[in-house]
């Protein structure tokens, strides 16, 4: 029994010199509030009160803070505030503040980005290469970013051969391009009245999407001036 007085004792002697320092240090970690930290609960907090899910196609990234900031203490959690109300333009600020033991505020930008597929290049792409599924696959990025000539469903450039080194991760551009190269046997799709009517012809000159190019018809040597509607696909207006 007294062996047994003295390992109880000497286990909480033990807890008291190692445990519980280690459990205040961790309880004052979790009051300790770093960049990422309060950027991190900006985001969080812009997230709930949009109500924003995930099948949104929205990205909220906060606007990363001065790395002159160190962390801030504060012995609850900071409280958060935003002057405005959703719904949010692009870019929303929001006020961190501790109420107790420091009294401060940190501001916080929170920028919201519509997202939109765009395709990119899995991995490098010589010029002159002819594109395969297995090299290019989508990805969401910023509306912003998307510019009018970058490809947006992989699809359209399946096919197509490379005017010129494109670079693994980089969005594809249709300027990049030749849906119709020179030479190229393509279909020639003219529509009359109502009727669609498919010829085969030679491309004459290279072509990217919406192009006119001049192309010949194989069966009646006729040079014709036609719009590129797809991979080796013309279309004529009679």
């Amino acid at each position: 029994m007294f062996k047994k007085i003295i390992f109880i004792h000497g286990f909480w002697l033990l807890n008291a010199l190692f445990l519980s320092p280690f459990s205040e240090a961790q309880a004052n970690q979790n009051k300790d509030y770093s960049r990422e930290r309060l950027q991190a609960l900006a985001e969080q907090h812009i997230i709930a009160l949009a109500q924003i899910k995930p099948q949104q196609e929205l990205q909220v990234k906060a606007i990363d803070l001065d790395a002159r900031i160190g962390s801030r203490h504060c012995a609850q959690e900071p409280e958060l505030s935003t002057a405005s109300e959703p719904p949010f333009n692009r870019q929303v600020t929001v006020q961190l503040k501790c109420p107790e033991p420091a009294l401060w505020t940190q501001y916080v930008h929170v920028r919201i980005d519509k997202l939109s597929p765009i395709v990119v290049a899995n991995s490098h792409i010589a010029r002159g290469q002819i594109i395969a599924a297995t090299d290019i696959s989508t990805e969401l990025r910023p509306q912003h970013f998307v510019r009018a000539r970058y490809v947006e469903a992989p699809d359209l450039v399946i096919g197509s051969r490379s005017k010129r080194t494109i670079r693994q991760g980089l969005p594809i551009n249709l300027n990049q391009l030749c849906m119709v190269c020179k030479g190229d046997s393509v279909t020639i799709v003219a529509k009359i009245n109502g009727l669609t009517i498919k010829t085969s012809g030679e491309a004459l000159e290279d072509g990217g999407l919406g192009e006119n190019i001049r192309v010949r018809n194989r069966k009646s040597g006729r040079l014709l001036s036609a719009q590129v509607t797809a991979v080796e696909t013309v279309a004529v207006n009679i």
